[in-house]
């Protein structure tokens, strides 16, 4: 059974005339007729009473009608979800991100492209491990993009497009004599408990980095809590237990008790856009359109 023959049945059913029929399907007379047989041969049954006068549909017939026509119209729609996937507006992109990165642009762009392109899934895979572990799984192809934190040395196999540069900031409980200050010397905190993330098994990059700021303003933070949520290090900072660094972009969300105060010197914190260097995905291509307008130098 072929979907030529179910359209010649449902348009021999619809104009009750071989003449018509082969008129509307643009076809000779005869293919009309070649294609009910087959078909009738196929289901071994007969569809149409056939006389000189006209041409009606047996009880088979009836019945196959319905089903016949459903069956076209789930053509029609996987015709066009094919169609649509090669043009890049239809199927599904696996997409990383760490929490850090949707403090940023990044659901704009997700608005913007599901905006645009309202046919396609996006499947998130929101990791609570690092960005090391996300570039793994962009790596293994089974991300199709990221969003996280840049790796150190960036392999030739990837691409990217930074979308937040963000400088670090200090954090601060409510009583700390310096909350209510414009900007500080990252200095001026040597002295107090430090909040952190553990090393192992965050972003060790970003670690490695703060705590090179820190030895670059003359000193070596001594750090009394660790915690890998950063919710979690906002909450002890708001209770007084020490003082922590972000980036800045963590200042848009409001948490009770903690001040964000820029430093100097300072360091910045990049979340960037990464994928398959010569991945041909049209899915892809149109959401790094939209990535794209969002680029920071």
């Amino acid at each position: 059974m072929e979907f030529a023959q179910l359209r010649t049945f449902v348009t021999l059913a619809s104009t009750r005339h071989f003449g018509l029929a082969a008129e509307r399907l643009r076809i000779a007379q005869p293919h009309v007729s070649r294609r009910i047989k087959q078909l009738e041969e196929d289901l071994n049954v007969v569809l149409f009473h056939r006389d000189r006068k006209n041409v009606r549909l047996t009880l088979a017939g009836e019945a196959f009608l319905p089903e016949a026509m459903r069956l076209l119209k789930l053509s029609d729609v996987a015709r066009r979800r094919a169609q649509a996937g090669a043009q890049g507006r239809a199927g599904r992109l696996s997409v990383g991100v760490v929490s850090a990165s949707l403090l940023g642009p990044l659901p704009t762009i997700l608005a913007e492209f599901h905006r645009r392109f309202p046919e396609i899934s996006l499947h998130f895979v929101d990791n609570v491990t690092p960005s090391t572990a996300l570039m793994q799984s962009l790596g293994e192809g089974t991300t199709d993009v990221v969003f996280a934190h840049p790796p150190v040395r960036l392999g030739g196999e990837f691409e990217r497009i930074t979308i937040v540069r963000d400088p670090l900031v200090a954090v601060l409980p409510p009583a700390h004599p310096l909350a209510e200050r414009t900007s500080i010397r990252l200095l001026e905190i040597a002295d107090d408990p430090w909040i952190m993330f553990p090393r192992e098994p965050n972003d060790k990059a970003i670690y490695d980095r703060i705590i090179a700021l820190c030895h670059r303003a003359g000193f070596t933070p001594r750090i009394v809590h660790e915690a890998s949520n950063t919710l979690t290090r906002l909450g002890l900072v708001s209770a007084g237990f020490g003082v922590h660094v972000v980036h800045r972009a963590w200042d848009t969300i409001p948490f009770p008790g903690v001040s964000y105060v820029p430093v100097t010197p300072t360091d910045v914190v990049e979340i960037t856009c990464l994928w398959r260097k010569g991945d041909a995905n049209p899915l892809l291509a149109n959401l790094l359109k939209i990535v794209s307008e969002f680029a920071v130098a």
